[in-house]
């Protein structure tokens, strides 16, 4: 029986699990049906607020738990010790980050920079009352300044393995401002994570008639204008987006090679 044959469950060498998951997940994201479902079922937890139901440590995450999953497993791989977090909101991903990096390194020194362009007192509060607030630097200032991107650099040695996640104002123009600004700190072999990239597959409705975000003009289109624009940089890393549906990071996770 070949591999692609057997279940999950049937696959006993942890080696040969890996390249079935892989595999599999390839799969998945040809199936014409298993994407039209995801992206249905997105747009409905879209709809009815899902991604706002969880919390890490008592505080707002503000995630799906697919792409909270995934973002641990680029943390895992490329061992950062420096994640640079654009936009915080509740600091729920600020704490599940840094929770991430303490396992990781242990007393060794690692940061969560998290930046946002007005931090609340309920996320100063949530995060400084927190016993991980050694671990979380919080920098208040527009992400597409470069006042700001100077800075989160001070922040960030060169020996630092650097993991930088986009998840601030959505329109093209200011994530392809960000990509510029923030994608040289990234290490190589590290990632580069590029938030609701599923709003261009969103219908209308569920976006928001306030938002000046929309289909044609959010992270996906920034993250396609850069790939085209510096095409030896960063690559689509293949391991983490063949599993990224349902989810609202789809095409939105990048290797710097």
């Amino acid at each position: 029986m070949g591999i692609e044959k057997k279940k999950g469950a049937d696959v006993k060498n942890a080696i040969e699990y890996l390249e079935w998951r892989f595999n599999r997940s390839r799969e998945l994201m040809e199936d014409v049906k298993y994407r039209e479902e995801s992206l249905r079922w997105l747009n409905v937890a879209v709809q009815n607020d899902y991604s706002y139901m969880f919390q890490w440590m008592g505080v707002p995450i503000i995630q799906f738990p697919s792409d909270i999953l995934l973002i641990q497993e680029a943390v895992f791989r490329s061992k950062a010790n420096k994640i640079v977090e654009i936009g915080i909101a509740r600091g729920g991903m600020t704490l599940f980050l840094a929770s991430l990096l303490k396992l990781i390194h242990g007393s060794q020194e690692s940061t969560v920079i998290g930046v946002d362009i007005s931090v609340s007192s309920h996320t100063y509060d949530a995060l400084n009352n927190s016993a991980l607030k050694g671990n979380v630097l919080l920098i208040q200032g527009d992400s597409a300044s470069k006042d700001t991107q100077a800075q989160v650099s001070q922040h960030v040695k060169k020996e630092d393995k650097v993991i930088v996640i986009l998840d601030s104002n959505h329109t093209h123009a200011h994530v392809y401002k960000e990509l510029q600004f923030y994608s040289d700190m990234v290490s190589k072999g590290s990632f580069l994570i590029v938030m609701d990239t599923a709003i261009e597959y969103l219908d209308p409705e569920n976006v928001g008639e306030d938002k000046e975000w929309s289909c044609g003009n959010n992270p996906k289109t920034a993250v396609d204008e850069f790939l085209s624009r510096y095409p030896n940089t960063f690559v689509l890393d293949e391991e983490l987006n063949s599993r990224s549906l349902p989810g609202a990071a789809h095409g939105g996770f990048l290797r710097r090679v």
